[in-house]
């Protein structure tokens, strides 16, 4: 938007406010097999018990994970990630190791926003995707939808995932602590009378302590350390008004070094984010409001030295405002923020050659407002329309409009199940690159302009879903299709940094176009001692961009069928067993036809992009916990997890191996073998 805008806009946007909040849908936990209503009238109690399934879905938009199931599924080891969970859901992409991306869909990891309580949190992973930011304890869900809506507050083409915060005060002060192999980490809930209570958690790791030669090849040696801070205070101000002040900080740390050998590089790095929020609950006579007013950051410093010494730095931080007001059956809200991008530009020191000043600093504002009407038609027949309008400017002259529609209809009833139909329109602002989604820090974020245009997308979806066998089961089918635009894609190589007429515009092809279908079929068991969910994928992920001939082929992360089995069975009061299964379809990736050798640099002669296939990939997680203490509300065990009990060689990559035989082309295994890790756990209330 143009500075000499800002005083009447502001204004507008005041005015607005006035009248405009944020309404947050409550979701229900389904674990659990306790009473959820009992009245006593003189001498007979009338109760009934909920159903333990850990997945909640009122509707087909969203589907909300219990926090404490995880405890009872395998730890990767000896740490369960929701982010990885939630991979085993029909429509999310099961990701292999070294991938720490969520792609839902078929859309890039890029496109989705993943947040806590609506406030976003960029890069959400820790080193190879085997962790990421969150640490469950401190959450009681996590929701995920598969497609962005207006009430979200934010622009993307993609999914959403949420993780929400406590909103009770505890009785009194309880906790839990998690000893692994790997790292450790503890929750704290502490009560200040009725009213107000303060939760904190904490993540350590010493992953080269046990695990070392997991992250070494060819005698290269990479030595990592991570850990993270989690805090929340509610206030409550008698029944209608709630303050919530949420903080994160996260910090990696990373050093590479190898031989005293000038062909190899020695790098450190450091990484993380920061996170501030604090959010307004108010009930109102016949309406509810939330306001937020937030900040997240991340910041990148990576830097290569050895006979180069290169930094590779890159940050984005955001100060926003979101608002929402709901009363019967309209939703109204706005949403404000500033970005502030910088994207990865190289700085060069003690070597020949001079950096450009390239100005790639952004500030860019971004401002959405939108109006929801929900009703029913009889009462089998129900309708939500949405109408979001999107304002971006990058500060430079350039400014974007755009108007969004979202429209569900669905036929519901209990005897027949519910049939759901919705389109929608999004666009997105922030783009994503980088070389590699390894969870490592060498990918960036850069803000639309006149070279890069933004992203959009239409998405169709219809789906069905039912209980049956009385309420134990729940079967659920959908089918979507997604037409995207102005896809970008990373075009250049790591040693593109060592050029001295580096530009974004040089490594980054822009103008592309996507498309991704599919059809997903889940079933959930949701009573009993036995619960879990078996589910089933096909998807394409197809993309198209001039610089690989205009044909069509499909996307770096597109695994065609999926299969997922999610299982947890209690036995007695003191033992559990759980496991997951994943089967997929190898990914894509562009085959060398020759090699060959100028001015002793090896070159090379690629075939058509993304042609041929890795291997199919099959893994089998198990668990076991076992509860040796269980007395006055205190809880001792201990867990013990086996990664990859098949200790299948699963391919991850497609790459260039030398040996004393020569230089060969082939798939690139992670994880070889099985890796056992056991933690002791305890919690007390």
């Amino acid at each position: 938007m143009p500075r000499g805008a800002h005083p009447y806009f502001w204004f507008m946007v005041q005015f607005y406010l006035l009248f405009v909040a944020l309404l947050f849908p409550a979701h229900g936990s389904c674990a659990g097999n306790d009473t959820i209503f009992s009245s006593n009238l003189e001498d007979f109690v009338v109760s009934s018990r909920r159903i333990s399934s850990p997945l909640n879905s009122s509707d087909t938009k969203a589907i909300t994970m219990d926090m404490q199931f995880l405890h009872r599924l395998p730890k990767i080891l000896g740490n369960a990630d929701p982010l990885r969970y939630l991979q085993m859901l029909p429509g999310i992409q099961t990701n292999c190791e070294y991938d720490a991306g969520v792609h839902i869909q078929g859309c890039e990891n890029s496109h989705n926003i993943i947040s806590i309580e609506g406030v976003p949190v960029y890069n959400a992973t820790h080193l190879l995707g085997l962790f990421s930011t969150f640490n469950p304890s401190h959450f009681s869900q996590v929701s995920i939808k598969k497609s962005v809506t207006a009430n979200e507050g934010h622009s993307r083409i993609g999914g959403a995932v949420d993780m929400k915060l406590y909103d009770s005060i505890p009785s009194r002060i309880n906790g839990e602590v998690t000893v692994g192999m790997m790292s450790s980490q503890g929750t704290l809930r502490i009560p200040f009378g009725k009213t107000s209570a303060l939760f904190t958690s904490f993540r350590a790791s010493y992953l080269n302590l046990l695990y070392s030669s997991l992250l070494k090849m060819n005698d290269v040696q990479l030595l990592y350390s991570f850990g993270d801070l989690n805090a929340t205070y509610v206030q409550k101000f008698g029944n209608k008004h709630t303050l919530y002040i949420d903080f994160y900080s996260g910090i990696d740390k990373a050093k590479l070094a190898g031989p005293n050998s000038e062909f190899y590089f020695n790098s450190a790095d450091k990484w993380g984010n920061l996170l501030g929020a604090a959010h307004w609950d108010c009930k109102l006579e016949g309406g509810q409001l939330r306001q937020s007013l937030y900040f997240s950051g991340y910041r990148n410093k990576l830097s290569i030295s050895g006979f180069y010494k290169i930094g590779l730095p890159s940050e984005i931080y955001d100060i926003g405002y979101r608002s929402t007001f709901s009363m019967r059956n309209l939703e109204t809200g706005v949403s404000l923020v500033n970005h502030n991008v910088k994207p990865q530009v190289p700085e060069y020191g003690n070597i020949n050659v001079t950096q450009k000043n390239l100005g790639n600093d952004q500030q860019t504002f971004e401002g959405t407002v939108y109006v929801r009407y929900s009703g029913y038609l009889w009462n089998w027949f129900n309708y939500d329309f949405t109408l979001k309008g999107d304002v971006y400017s990058d500060f430079k002259g350039y400014m974007y409009t755009a108007l969004n529609p979202y429209a569900t209809v669905a036929y519901d009833t209990p005897r027949a199940g519910r049939v759901e139909f919705s389109y929608s329109q999004q666009h997105q602002y922030l783009l994503n690159c980088g070389f590699t989604s390894m969870g490592l820090p060498v990918e960036f974020w850069l803000s639309a302009n006149r070279e890069f245009k933004p992203q959009y997308s239409h998405n169709f979806q219809v789906s069905y879903r039912r209980e049956i066998f009385k309420g134990r089961y729940d079967v659920c089918v959908e089918a979507y299709y997604k037409r995207l635009y102005n896809q970008v894609e990373y075009n250049g190589s790591p040693l593109d940094i060592l050029n001295k007429e580096y530009s974004l515009k040089n490594i980054i092809a822009t103008g592309g176009n996507g498309r991704n279908f599919g059809v997903n079929v889940m079933l959930n068991k949701l009573a009993g001692r036995l619960t879990g969910w078996v589910s089933y994928s096909f998807g394409r992920s197809l993309r198209q961009f001039d610089i690989h001939g205009r044909r069509w082929f499909p996307s770096n992360h597109e695994r065609i069928h999926e299969l997922n089995v999610v299982a947890a069975y209690r036995i007695g009061h003191r033992f559990d067993i759980g496991g997951t299964l994943s089967y997929a379809t190898g990914v894509p990736y562009t085959m060398v036809k020759s090699l060959y050798v100028v001015n002793n640099n090896i070159l090379s002669d690629s075939g058509e992009h993304n042609a041929f296939r890795l291997k199919d990939y099959l893994r089998l997680d198990i668990s076991a916990n076992y509860d040796f203490l269980r007395k006055n509300g205190h809880t001792a065990g201990v867990n013990l997890s086996v990664y990859n009990a098949l200790c299948r060689q699963n391919e991850i990559s497609y790459g260039l191996m030398s040996s004393d035989k020569g230089i060969t082309f082939k798939g690139i295994s992670g994880f070889t073998s099985v890796l056992f890790s056991i933690s002791l756990y305890y919690k007390f209330q």
